[in-house]
């Protein structure tokens, strides 16, 4: 009798952490709607700044450094980490936008991606997401006032 009672508690107690084990293992949700990240930015010119994205809440609306792209989901089922974003061809320098969140908890959130312009310059950014669901004013550090997507 009491072999079958430590059985019984071993296997509630397996039963337990395998059931915690595929909870922490199942994926989040980790797409960009309704967030904003401050990202590094190094382009192919030599110019290293700081800017901030922006994606608005219904899923089509990026805004960065006083532009506004359209973007898209790539892969549309749980994963929602894969973006990408283009600005209106009507605007001076178009600009492509590729990338990816990574982190599915919210002090590991990241942002990470590749861009390039109608001039042929191409950008690497990197950063982190803010707690807010807003950029700030418009945020360029680190080069002048023209803005660093357009050269």
């Amino acid at each position: 009798m009491s072999v079958q009672v430590i059985q019984s508690k071993c296997s509630l107690v397996l039963t337990c952490l395998l059931g915690q084990i595929i909870l922490f293992a199942a994926p989040v949700q980790a797409g960009v709607e309704g967030k904003s990240y401050n990202v590094n930015v190094n382009s192919s010119l030599g110019d290293n700044f700081t800017a901030c994205f922006e994606f608005n809440n219904d899923g089509s609306s990026l805004r960065f450094v006083g532009l506004d792209a359209t973007y898209s989901r790539t892969n549309l089922g749980q994963d929602q980490r894969n973006w990408q974003a283009v600005t209106q061809p009507t605007s001076e320098v178009s600009i492509a936008l590729s990338g990816e969140v990574t982190g599915d908890f919210i002090p590991d959130r990241r942002i990470s991606g590749n861009a390039i312009n109608s001039n042929g310059t191409t950008f690497t950014f990197n950063g982190t997401r803010l707690s807010e669901p807003t950029c700030p004013p418009i945020m360029i550090e680190g080069i002048g006032s023209q803005n660093p997507f357009l050269k």
